[in-house]
């Protein structure tokens, strides 16, 4: 999730009318004016954007949290940042959840009751389903909002990634283009994987190396690289020890033996070096490979 965070800050923080346009539609005359979240000093209270409204003589904040599958217990954490900003800031604050995706799910809550016995305290916030939006950003009356079409999708088509090209070379200005694509990129790279996005956007890519988000993507692939790879050499390094420690403990392992130790996870193999305790022969080791591996995989 947080490489499509990133995403939708960045694309709010782009294009911040085209989200209004979601909750007003176009055409209301709003004065609006980005409020930069390192205002807020309280990081319980920094929200993913929030954006000071005005429309004849009245001012506001509409807060947007974005979401990419349903969570009811972050909705009073959201009631939360809504209340804590209106009060720090002191003009009225309504808060908009926007899902990113419908996948499986039928609803999408928008508030919660507390209630006991008689009393009861209830919290309503608005709500923008996405995708409900795809014909507008399809048409291009809201292209900018394409590089989250993927997202739409329950079986992505990496042929939709023509489409987003399509509709962001229509973007006129140069900068906010090359933005959206490399937001585009991200979100494709989320729900593609690297690979299948980098044969499509490979030119843009290349291009877009110095773009803040993808260096912060590229910083985060490698990361996770080498995360990935120090795992694979500690996994390594026990596999190692325990077929030493079995050899000297049972004999030579029949390659049935070998294959199903090789096909063990980090965590099953610390189990069987306390298992060793118990282990004396390859009966015991073949029974415990069969059950005690089995039960370690099931408690993951």
């Amino acid at each position: 999730m947080q490489e499509i965070d990133r995403a939708i800050k960045t694309a709010m923080t782009l294009k911040p009318d085209c989200f209004l346009d979601l909750i007003f539609g176009s055409k209301r005359k709003i004065r609006l004016k980005s409020l930069a979240d390192s205002q807020i000093n309280v990081p319980e209270l920094r929200v993913d954007k929030a954006l000071l409204v005005k429309e004849r003589g009245l001012s506001f904040y509409i807060i947007y949290e974005a979401m990419l599958r349903p969570k009811p217990d972050e909705l009073p954490k959201f009631a939360l940042k809504t209340l804590g900003m209106q009060y720090m800031l002191k003009r009225p604050a309504l808060a908009v959840i926007v899902y990113l995706t419908k996948g499986k799910y039928t609803s999408f809550p928008d508030g919660f009751e507390n209630r006991f016995g008689a009393l009861s305290n209830q919290f309503k916030l608005s709500k923008i389903l996405l995708w409900e939006h795809e014909a507008r950003i399809l048409s291009g009356e809201l292209k900018e909002l394409a590089p989250f079409l993927p997202l739409f999708q329950k079986r992505p088509d990496p042929g939709i990634m023509k489409v987003q090209r399509r509709l962001l070379d229509e973007v006129s200005d140069p900068k906010l283009r090359s933005d959206l694509f490399a937001t585009a990129i991200v979100v494709d790279i989320y729900t593609f994987g690297e690979r299948v996005v980098l044969l499509e956007f490979q030119k843009e890519v290349n291009m877009l190396k110095e773009s803040r988000l993808i260096k912060g993507w590229m910083t985060e692939s490698q990361k996770r690289g080498e995360q990935r790879g120090e795992q694979r050499g500690e996994r390594k390094g026990k596999l190692s020890i325990l077929q030493k420690q079995l050899h000297q403990k049972v004999g030579g392992l029949s390659p049935e033996l070998l294959l199903k130790l090789q096909k063990l996870n980090s965590t099953q193999l610390d189990n069987l070096s306390l298992a060793l305790l118990t282990i004396d022969s390859q009966k015991k080791l073949q029974a415990w490979l069969n059950n005690g591996a089995s039960q370690t995989a099931r408690k993951k």
